[in-house]
């Protein structure tokens, strides 16, 4: 501390100045008052901002974990692709086959190749769709994504989803294939999928998705 006298340095427990003789033992009693009002007011001041930093925190965690539940989707179930997609391609293969054959040996050029590809087209794109097409049902989604080169994607909040039905011939019926029709509430258009493995355990699925949800995420 300083003297209050002559401004010189003097030591916390002394009682008088050593250089001018001032009495400082009211100085000291003051300076102590004054210190335990200074730290008092300023320990308050930072618990009222640490409990206002706490306030904020406990009003955006909410917000915060509703944000990161949309953008964190865990796949729960994978829709796939049933290989009867490819039973028509097989079993026309050797028609198409022949006729490229034919119009590649009778048209040897560039753009005779060009259409002898065009007719093993009925051949290639069901074969790229098969490994293309991809859908899968999320904690918050059913995403689907379409097509070989004319890509389509689509995504339908479970919770908009307002009919699931499934479309199966008898021999859909035999080999356990069908063709997923899902419809959205205020929505007109039917969103298809087409030749889908085990379709009444995705019917049923879609159609308790809370219930299955909340017993895979045990």
């Amino acid at each position: 501390m300083f003297c209050p006298n002559c401004g010189k340095k003097v030591n916390d427990f002394d009682n008088f100045c050593k250089f001018c003789g001032h009495d400082l033992r009211d100085d000291t009693e003051i300076s102590d008052e004054q210190n335990y009002e200074d730290n008092y007011k300023s320990s308050k001041i930072s618990v009222y901002q640490d409990t206002d930093v706490i306030t904020d925190v406990e009003n955006t965690k909410d917000t915060e974990e509703s944000v990161q539940d949309d953008e964190n989707e865990i796949v729960v179930y994978e829709i796939k692709k049933h290989c009867m997609a490819l039973f028509w391609p097989i079993v026309f293969s050797p028609v198409f086959v022949a006729y490229f054959w034919i119009f590649y040996v009778n048209i040897p050029t560039f753009w005779g190749f060009i259409i002898a590809l065009l007719v093993l087209m009925p051949i290639i794109y069901p074969i790229l769709r098969y490994y293309s097409d991809r859908a899968v049902i999320t904690t918050s989604s059913l995403h689907i994504r379409q097509g070989a080169f004319d890509v389509e994607e689509i995504t339908v909040p479970l919770n908009k989803i307002h009919l699931v039905r499934l479309r199966r011939s008898y021999l859909g019926r035999l080999a356990d294939y069908g063709h997923l029709i899902i419809e959205k509430e205020n929505s007109d258009k039917e969103i298809s999928y087409r030749y889908i493995q085990n379709p009444d355990d995705v019917q049923f699925i879609l159609a308790n998705s809370k219930a299955y949800i909340t017993e895979y995420l045990k």
